[in-house]
């Protein structure tokens, strides 16, 4: 029968029944891997998480564990030793499972005891491999023995061993070609896709080298800890392939793979893998022993090269790239868009009916000149509009490849026509002070940017730009000379004909009179009070009176002298 305990809360000063207590309860968070994994990072024991150790041991799992399998296993797939108890076995990561025999016995399992005769019928046969002879059956038994756990039967090292009763089959591994006893690397230039290399892309075997999903390590020819960043870099790149990344690292290591030995990564970091506990590195930690990102550059490690495969791709002349990936000239970049074709195709249509056409065309596939041009996409450019050979220039600048970032910062730019245009970026949802990486080209929208070429870069608008009406033609300098000169000889002209009706106005516009002519002193010889008259026969009736005293001829010569004086005067 339960008993039911009466339970006062505590007073201030005492307390009574104390048949109840207070409780604390707190949550702890404990670190923990789920199964299959281990270490600080829960990384994947070898074999995988759903088959720790391939399912021969058991993998020391959970955040403290270091991920190694059981002893009694071997490789990276944890397989199980099968030496007996007169052997031991070679039981790590790395090793081979060969059993090492106490003295006395031998055996592959370490299971003959040495001085036991073997005597079989006189068919035992023998096998010679360096000078000694070896039984083809197992000692004091008839079982044939496993002729490719020795030396792997023969064959070589990059071939399969097979065995059949008494006969062993040599065939070469995936990757390498001959009859099984000397089998060397197929070239993988030679398949039909170039090696993995782009179609543009030169590709050079370089030979197969240790590595784990791509990863393998490199040490510099002049020893131990001689790279410095740039020639990690370098050196990976001369290998065929390009310094690792930390993931790439960090894949390998879950594939089993250990090196204590620390090197380049991508992004200036220092790392090295470890898959199993060594007090000598990382403090027997499991994992990525990660040094973290350089500021030192200069400082000298090995390095972790990533290479898929065994082959170094590169971009031929003409076309940039990494070797998988080759990219060529403008043109071709154009071509090799679908959303281009209409503005390929005025290019082409302009090519075919104009020699600037032609020469545009040419300039788009120079390699030797970089060039930035800007492209309208077809949803933009619609396929009956048409452009001018000098909208086409007004979308080219000529000598610079401008990513997007210095378009902006320079704002202004001048097209090969001769025109500027205004680049304006766009600023930053997340901070208005700053500019996001797209913008405008004279109010017309960047859809994408830098696409590159091997001469230049590609920024996509999303309609074309029209260039400005041309200026008015301009005259020959010889031309110019010419028309000035004939405005000058027309200016003098009209003031000579100016002067002319003037003075002949004002000559026109002066009355009529008589101008008096003083005679010469010879002449006037008389007084003054006889001074000759010569009448005017418009208003005088009379004629002019005569000197008495001189011939009738005489007067006569002198008042028709003095008549065409007036005459002359007058017209004058």
């Amino acid at each position: 029968m339960q008993s039911i305990q009466r339970c006062d809360l505590p007073r201030r000063f005492s307390s009574v029944n104390a048949g109840c207590q207070s409780v604390c309860t707190m949550v702890i968070w404990k670190p923990k891997c789920c199964s299959g994994y281990y270490g600080r990072d829960c990384l994947a024991c070898p074999g995988g998480p759903r088959s720790p150790c391939s399912n021969h041991g058991q993998c020391d799992e959970d955040h403290l564990g270091n991920g190694t399998c059981t002893y009694g296993h071997f490789g990276p797939e944890c397989k199980a030793c099968n030496c007996s108890e007169h052997g031991s076995s070679d039981e790590s990561p790395d090793g081979t499972g060969s059993c090492f025999c106490d003295e006395g016995w031998t055996g592959p399992l370490c299971e003959h005891k040495l001085g036991t005769a073997h005597t079989h019928h006189i068919s035992t046969l023998f096998v010679q491999h360096g000078g000694c002879e070896c039984s083809l059956y197992q000692s004091d038994s008839t079982v044939l023995a496993d002729l490719c756990w020795f030396w792997n039967g023969g064959c070589s090292k990059n071939a399969k061993c097979s065995q059949k009763d008494e006969k062993v089959n040599c065939t070469c591994l995936t990757g390498y070609s001959g009859d099984g006893h000397v089998c060397s690397p197929v070239d993988p230039c030679v398949t039909d896709d170039n090696g993995g290399c782009h179609e543009h892309a030169i590709c050079t075997m370089t030979g197969a080298v240790n590595k784990t999903v791509g990863v393998f390590h490199y040490r510099s020819p002049l020893g131990v800890y001689k790279l410095n960043y740039t020639q990690a870099q370098e050196a990976c790149k001369q290998e065929g392939g390009t310094i690792a990344t930390y993931t790439q690292l960090s894949y390998a290591q879950q594939a089993g793979y250990s090196l204590c030995s620390a090197g380049w990564l991508e992004q200036e970091r220092v790392a090295y893998p470890m898959s199993y506990s060594h007090l000598k590195c990382g403090f027997g930690h499991v994992g990525i022993v990660d040094y973290g990102k350089q500021t030192d550059l200069s400082r000298t490690w090995d390095t972790f090269c990533y290479r898929p495969k065994d082959v170094k791709c590169e971009c031929k002349m003409g076309y940039i790239g990494d070797g998988y990936t080759c990219t060529g000239n403008l043109l071709q970049v154009l071509s090799s868009k679908p959303n281009f074709s209409n503005f390929l195709s005025q290019i082409l249509n302009c090519s075919r009916t104009s020699a600037s056409g032609q020469e545009f065309v040419r300039r788009l596939s120079n390699i030797t000149t970089q060039s930035t041009l800007f492209v309208p996409d077809n949803d933009g450019l619609y396929e009956n509009e048409t452009l001018s050979y000098r909208d086409l220039e007004h979308h080219l600048l000529d000598g610079r490849a401008l990513v997007l970032q210095a378009l902006i910062n320079v704002s202004h730019v001048r097209t090969h026509l001769g025109h500027t245009l205004s680049v304006k970026g766009v600023p930053s949802l997340q901070s208005p002070q700053t500019l996001a990486s797209f913008g405008y080209v004279n109010d017309h929208y960047i859809i994408e940017s830098d696409i590159f070429a091997s001469n230049g870069i590609i920024h996509v608008l999303h309609g074309p730009l029209k260039a400005p009406p041309p200026p008015a033609p301009s005259l020959h300098p010889a031309h110019k000379a010419g028309m000035g000169i004939g405005v000058l000889l027309l200016v003098i002209l009209i003031v000579a004909g100016a002067f002319v009706a003037y003075h002949f106005y004002t000559q026109q516009s002066k009355p009529f009179q008589f101008h008096y002519f003083k005679e010469d002193e010879n002449e006037d010889s008389s007084p003054s009070g006889s001074a000759p008259y010569i009448s005017n026969p418009t208003y005088e009736s009379t004629p002019a009176p005569t000197d008495p005293h001189l011939p009738a001829d005489e007067v006569s010569k002198r008042i028709s002298y003095r008549l065409q004086l007036c005459i002359i005067t007058v017209t004058d």
